[in-house]
């Protein structure tokens, strides 16, 4: 009897990379700094299941927020992360410095 692996065996379906940011209001935070979904494997829960455990590492350290920073202009990613609760609190400016 031969062993069938499952796609999810084969390759790595994302990850998510977390840190500690302080806070202006100086209360530590959980950060996230990347979140990556191979393509393929979108839409099948893996970006929410690589939240949920973001926030069981806050957790796990005793932090109470998580937060992390996405593209004004990446719709997609603004909506994921606002359908799990999580919402827009600043707005980053910048401009390019040319020579």
């Amino acid at each position: 009897m031969s062993h069938r692996h499952s796609w999810a065996e084969d390759f790595v379906a994302g990850f998510v990379t977390m840190a500690t940011r302080r806070h202006f209001t100086g209360q530590v935070d959980a950060y996230i700094g990347e979140l990556v979904v191979r393509a393929g494997a979108e839409r099948i829960g893996v970006g929410r299941a690589l939240m949920n455990a973001a926030e069981s590492w806050a957790r796990a350290h005793g932090l109470r927020r998580v937060t992390l920073e996405t593209g004004a202009a990446d719709v997609r990613a603004r909506s994921f992360h606002q359908g799990l609760g999580y919402a827009e609190e600043e707005v980053r400016l910048s401009r390019p410095v040319s020579d």
